[in-house]
């Protein structure tokens, strides 16, 4: 005689909400992006109306910026993003953006359609190899 099958034995496998896998994601990716390079400061997720997700900071890098500061440069970051998203019709999506000053590089990749990586980068090193290689990385994380 087939034995009778209990479904109440069965322990279903401990699931994460889905808003805790998009973090476990998005913390492993970013850790891809530090790794990268030891050239990397910063590597940070922000969604387009400027609310931090994630961010990553190299062990032993000083700001250069106070959080304040901070604050209105990723502000004009977002209003320029947006605003070349205005003109992708015409000029096509954009790949990234480079800001190239004096003591670091700071570097905007899309991030899926909501958000945006932001990596800065010191001034040592081969910083298109790493620009390169964070493109590839982004590439696949669309």
């Amino acid at each position: 005689m087939p034995q009778k099958f209990n479904h109440t034995q069965i322990k279903q496998p401990r699931q994460l909400p889905m808003s805790q896998i998009k973090l476990v994601n998005q913390e492993r990716f970013l850790n891809s992006i530090m790794n990268v390079s030891g050239n990397i400061r910063y590597a940070m997720i922000y969604d387009l109306r400027g609310n931090t997700i994630l961010k990553r900071k190299m062990d032993g890098v000083s700001d250069h910026l106070t959080e304040e500061e901070n604050k209105i440069a990723l502000k004009h970051t977002i209003d320029s993003w947006n605003f070349r998203n205005t003109l992708s019709e015409k000029i096509g999506t954009a790949k990234y953006t480079l800001q190239v000053y004096e003591n670091l590089l700071r570097v905007i990749f899309p991030f899926s359609k909501e958000m945006i990586l932001v990596v800065t980068l010191d001034n040592a090193g081969k910083p298109n190899d790493i620009i390169d290689r964070i493109q590839i990385i982004v590439s696949g994380n669309q």
